[in-house]
């Protein structure tokens, strides 16, 4: 291992369409009442997943549950014990690097199931979690855990062995076999069980653990389910998982659905009879507008239920429609349908359609509501085009400039029929799409718009100041947005939004030689499968990876194939090693540090290393295809070979035109200088040995709460031995050196350490041996 901290570093793979993004879903229909058990959970499969379902690539899944689906107005809680971090709510943000200490549980272990795509990004079985109470979960199934059999209590970042006297439902529990959950994830965690257990039926699992009662017991999941119900923060958390990856939770929608799908006693259940129906306004008197509730199966006893309007109405009652809520509806035994009437009042106003929202609640005892629970009716409007506002483009751009300030306008449109009263909206900007930070990028300067009564077609501007800098940066954006009208009639058209993008005109200065990271080797085997680039630090510093990406641009593409995002360090004069995933040759396998699909290049295709939008280097030329593979002028080609960078290079090219010359051809199959790099930068010293983590290093108690012993029982002698702990950071916390032999033992005191996962790090005999440690209170 070129650099200690490779076991932190994460790739994320975006093939193909895994770039594809999902965009506002409609909520399918509900199943049919006749469907229970096997066939309704393959209804729900064809009719809520197949054709939905974009299959993110995993890295984008977990950004986008970090950034967006989880983040709860700008906080990240973690779903075990209630940790918080501030992370800026984006829809659009798909960086995982914006946690600190939460990373992501697979309810259902992504090891069961050999991490298939398929299964390892669905979002809706993904929570944010503590890392430490992540690990502590590990493959475990979930149950529900007496109080006396618990051995460990996890609350915040703190964990306790004793029974807690005061917020006990806040606690997860662990035994190291089992994990219960605290009580106000049990039902989101059984609902996320019941949908992964319908959605991937039939899909390739470890023994055993095909079943749902792998993950836990089916009458205790059924029991959370009931106990702790679907709530408003479920509702809108799978909204967001089906904007994110296009598909639905039903049993988050529909939870009546629950005991049909999976054998449990189905109560008498209400529900409309269809979910949305339509009224032509009329204009003048009364229409009337009828919709039936029906309850399945048929009682046999009376049974009520609540029917209320629900707060989504965009008609006014009593001045649209005249309906009475709450009222209470009651099944005789036998009956299985009630009609309910809305009255609609006619009217010349031109307007939006508007919409009356009915909504069943309160079951009487023995009885449940099912779906669909709402009916939704949309009064037509007859009377023409209400007075319509929308920005007239959809987006827009202004260059920066290099100093004092440029103003930007766009304007807003009135169409339609004029209102009947002045019309103010507001006009905002919104966190969520904009890039740009106010005041030093940009100063908003109409944040409302008032519009006349009586008049049509009325056009009206909306300026920005834009603020003038010598700095290279990416382009910025500003999501402007429209305020919904309160008064004249008028509504809001399609475009509610305008997106400005602030031109960056200022070119970046050239880097400094022996500063920036650039490829060093790379190798396209022809014996076997193997295929690699190496990555190399000529600077006098640690480089942290952040930011750093490798794309693959495969047959004169324009867009990348594939793409590894990376995190964590490569230390000075280092290097780190990409290879294909599968990588055959055992002794660039040994040098590799990530294994990823950018590794899946011939000699035709191109690669390219970036920091941000910055280019730092490039093999080949995008969107070109050249037979034979690209030329080198001092003979060999990227074909079936082994290339070097030449030790004079002290930076990148922008240009493959430029690198070409930089490259020294080895040969074919020549694997034995991959994993180090001569270079003028900096003095690169002989590469420690390294042993695979883990191995040859005893290590215990694992985790420790006091005192960590360590052992290394393959040494010869009594050399000397470099120990040293690191936590997550990279940072050292402890070390020292002794005389070590294969049966003595080093104590280190960790008790003055806090909880979480450290690496250890012990040289010994010219070999580097590393361990995973835990340390616990």
């Amino acid at each position: 291992m070129k650099h200690f901290f490779a076991w932190i570093l994460t790739a994320v793979l975006c093939v193909g369409g895994g770039l594809e993004t999902a965009s506002a879903q409609i909520m399918p229909t509900a199943p049919p009442t006749s469907l229970q058990g096997q066939n309704l959970k393959d209804w729900l499969r064809q009719n809520w997943y197949d054709g939905k379902r974009v299959e993110l690539d995993y890295g984008t899944a977990r950004g986008k549950m970090y950034n967006y689906v989880d983040n709860q107005d700008g906080k990240l809680v973690c779903v075990y014990s209630g940790y918080t971090e501030t992370v800026k709510l984006d829809s659009t943000n798909t960086s995982t690097g914006v946690v600190k200490q939460i990373n992501c549980e697979h309810t259902i272990p992504q090891s069961w199931f050999d991490e298939k795509v398929r299964m390892r990004s669905d979002i809706h079985h993904l929570f944010p979690t503590y890392i430490t109470w992540n690990s502590n979960r590990g493959s475990d199934p979930f149950a529900e855990i007496p109080d006396t059999q618990t051995q460990l209590w996890m609350r915040g970042t703190t964990s306790q062995t004793s029974i807690p006297t005061t917020n006990i439902d806040e606690y997860s529990e662990d035994t190291n076999s089992q994990f219960e959950p605290r009580e106000d994830h049990k039902g989101n965690l059984a609902r996320a069980i019941f949908y992964f257990y319908t959605m991937h039926q039939g899909q390739q699992f470890d023994p055993g653990k095909d079943v749902i009662s792998a993950a836990a017991d089916l009458n205790t999941l059924y029991q959370w389910h009931m106990a702790d119900p679907v709530d408003a923060r479920e509702r809108e958390r799978n909204r967001r998982v089906a904007k994110s990856q296009g598909n639905f939770n039903p049993y988050i929608a529909y939870p009546d659905l629950v005991a049909r799908a999976w054998g449990f006693q189905v109560l008498p259940t209400f529900a409309f009879a269809t979910a949305t129906g339509s009224i032509a306004e009329g204009n003048s008197g009364t229409s009337t507008y009828t919709t039936n509730i029906t309850i399945s199966p048929a009682p046999t006893a009376s049974f009520t239920v609540q029917l209320s309007l629900a707060a989504t109405s965009t008609a006014t009652s009593g001045q649209d429609f005249t309906f009475t809520s709450p009222q209470t509806l009651t099944f005789t035994a036998g009956q299985t349908t009630l009609p309910v009437t809305v009255t609609i009042n006619g009217d010349l106003t031109p307007e939006a359609d508007e919409t009356v929202v009915l909504a069943l609640t309160n079951p009487s005892t023995g009885a449940a509501v099912g779906g669909p629970s709402q009916h939704e009716l949309t009064i037509l409007n007859d009377d023409g085009a209400a007075p319509t506002l929308q920005f007239a483009a959809a987006k827009g751009s202004i260059t920066e400039g290099n100093a004092g300030t440029s103003t930007y306008t766009v304007n807003v449109t009135l169409t339609g029929a004029a209102p009947t009263a002045a019309v103010t909206i507001p006009v905002t900007v919104q966190a969520a799409g904009t890039t740009a930070a106010t005041p030093a990028d940009y100063t908003l300067t109409t944040t409302s718009l008032t519009f006349a009564a009586g008049q049509v077609n009325q056009t009206l501007p909306v300026t920005l100041s834009v603020v003038g800098d010598l700095l290279s940066e990416p382009n910025e954006t500003v999501l402007l947005a429209l305020g919904a009208p309160a008064t004249g009639g008028a509504v809001l058209g399609p475009i509610r939004t305008h997106e400005l993008t602030i031109l960056n005109d200022d070119v970046a200065p050239p880097a400094a030689p022996c500063t920036t990271l650039f490829f060093s080797e790379y190798i396209e085997g022809k014996a076997s499968n193997t295929k690699a680039v190496e990555i190399y630090n000529p600077s006098n510093a640690p480089i942290d990876l952040e930011g750093i990406t490798v794309s693959l641009f495969a047959n004169g593409k324009t867009t990348p194939n594939a793409t590894a995002e990376l995190t964590g360090t490569i230390a000075p004069g280092e290097v780190y090693v990409i290879a294909n995933t599968g990588v055959v040759s055992p002794v660039v396998k040994a040098q590799t540090d990530l294994e990823s699909g950018i590794g899946f290049f011939n000699g035709d295709d191109a690669l390219l290393l970036m920091d941000g939008t910055d280019t730092l280097d490039i093999i080949g030329v995008i969107g070109q295809q050249p037979t034979g593979g690209w030329q080198l002028p001092g003979g060999g080609t990227t074909t079936d070979a082994t290339l070097v960078r030449k030790a004079t290079v002290n930076q990148g090219q922008k240009r493959w035109a430029n690198a070409r010359s930089e490259w020294t051809f080895l040969g074919t199959d020549v694997y034995d200088n991959i994993g180090q790099h001569s270079s003028n930068c900096v003095t690169v010293t002989a590469t420690t040995p390294a042993a695979r983590l883990g191995e040859g290093l005893e290590v215990f108690p694992n985790p420790a709460t006091g005192r960590l012993q360590l052992r290394l029982p393959q040494l010869k002698g009594r050399p000397a031995a470099s120990i040293s702990l690191y936590n997550m950071l990279g940072q050292q916390v402890l070390g020292r050196t002794q005389p070590l032999s294969a049966t003595e033992a080093a104590t280190l005191d960790v008790q003055a350490l806090a909880e979480g996962l450290y690496l250890l790090r012990v040289t010994a005999d010219g070999v580097t041996y590393t361990s995973r440690v835990e340390v616990r209170r």
